[in-house]
């Protein structure tokens, strides 16, 4: 790989390269690397709609209880879009919460931030080929260890052996919302608009409630297939919730509204 800058001590650099998944690389991270758990300390964790539901699952708490202990808000400086963040300890180090003597205490259930690591992700919308755009990068902390050592793989093989594919998946179209928003520039976005934002993105039985009791079911035409779905998967609760949030923010016909529906306050798209 060409430009390669060797970062020292606790610099963090970010290689202005662009990589695609047949691009290589060469990475491993065990206990017996003697930056081991370096990484897990004093990060900005975003945390995806999915991650949020496994993690909960895993520790067995409910939404809101995992919300209030683990997480905090954020807003994303570029979308402007609120989303949780993984909240680090008030230690001196400022460590992920999650972080044992041993490593990380739910490596099984690990964000996807966590699983791309040392590799970066963006998406971008082509215009030109009405088509979105993924693309990879690199990320050099001056501590790691773990970097150009191991054997060479690709990007994409890296990414299926953290399990990455299956866990974006699920969450393709929220990312999608953020892409397109980023793209709308630095417009105002309306109090209520972020609110239903981050209602989706963060907690599925605030939104089930929300469906359910409130006069949701009057102005959207929702089928009873989905509806038992979504009553009772929170997976496809979300992947209902980012469909709608597309047909409210920004016109998307996804999610339609009944032909007679009761005078509501209507949220402005973006």
């Amino acid at each position: 790989m060409e430009g390669i800058h060797r970062a020292k001590g606790f610099e963090k650099i970010v290689e202005p390269i662009r990589l695609t998944p047949q691009s290589k690389l060469n990475f491993q991270c065990y206990p017996g690397v003697p930056c081991f758990k370096l990484c897990c300390s004093d990060l900005f964790l975003p945390l995806t709609p999915y991650d949020i539901l496994r993690l909960r699952d895993f520790l067995r708490l409910t939404t809101d209880e995992f919300l209030l202990q683990y997480t905090e808000p954020f807003i994303l400086p570029k979308s402007g879009l609120p989303i949780a963040r993984l909240k680090m300890r008030e230690d001196e180090e400022k460590t992920c919460p999650f972080l044992g003597e041993g490593g990380c205490e739910v490596y099984e259930v690990r964000p996807l931030a966590c699983r791309y690591y040392p590799l970066g992700f963006g998406l971008f919308r082509n215009r030109d080929e009405k088509r979105n755009e993924e693309f990879y990068y690199l990320v050099k902390e001056g501590f790691c260890q773990g970097l150009e050592s191991g054997p060479e793989i690709t990007v994409q093989e890296y990414r299926e052996s953290q399990g990455i594919p299956g866990l974006e998946e699920p969450i393709f179209e929220w990312a999608e919302i953020i892409m397109r928003k980023e793209s709308l520039g630095p417009i105002e976005v309306p109090e209520k608009s972020l609110e239903l934002f981050f209602m989706v993105s963060t907690n599925p039985e605030r939104f089930r409630l929300f469906i359910f009791e409130s006069k949701f079911l009057d102005i959207f035409a929702v089928d009873e297939k989905t509806l038992k779905e979504i009553k009772e998967d929170d997976l496809k609760l979300l992947q209902f919730g980012f469909k709608w949030l597309k047909s409210i923010l920004f016109g998307d016909n996804l999610i339609k509204k009944k032909v007679d529906t009761p005078v509501v306050k209507k949220v402005k798209p973006f």
